[in-house]
């Protein structure tokens, strides 16, 4: 199985803003995802696809015309490091992403290390 031909998949369907195919194919229904900090929109640890659904059905409220935009990946066996391109209108940064996927291939564990300062910036 090739985990960064996935890790792209996904990153193709977000942007596409195919979330019913993001959620049913690629992410697995135990997910844990954390994004670190307290105080930022998306801070936490999500844990399940429903609360992750939650969390990125913020997003298009935060930010206009937000994309991530993979530019290379590491892997290592089922893990997956990407560094993104992230951009939105008064963003445009980068973002690290770190992802294991399960052995069907579906995303059951996501850290990112965002610019939340340029995230914070940009919101609406």
């Amino acid at each position: 199985m090739n985990y960064k031909e996935i890790s792209q998949r996904g990153y193709d369907l977000f942007n596409a803003g195919d979330m019913e195919t993001f959620f049913n194919d690629f992410v697995d229904d135990n997910i844990t995802w954390t994004f670190p900090g307290d105080k930022h929109p998306l801070s936490g640890t999500h844990k399940g696809k429903q609360a992750m659904m939650e969390q990125m059905a913020k997003i298009p409220g935060l930010w206009d015309n937000f994309s991530v935009e993979a530019e290379f990946m590491i892997s290592e066996g089922n893990k997956v490091f990407t560094k993104c391109n992230a951009k939105a209108d008064g963003m445009d940064t980068i973002f690290g992403h770190y992802a294991e996927y399960s052995d069907e291939g579906k995303l059951k564990f996501f850290l990112t290390f965002d610019d939340t300062l340029s995230m914070f910036n940009a919101m609406k």
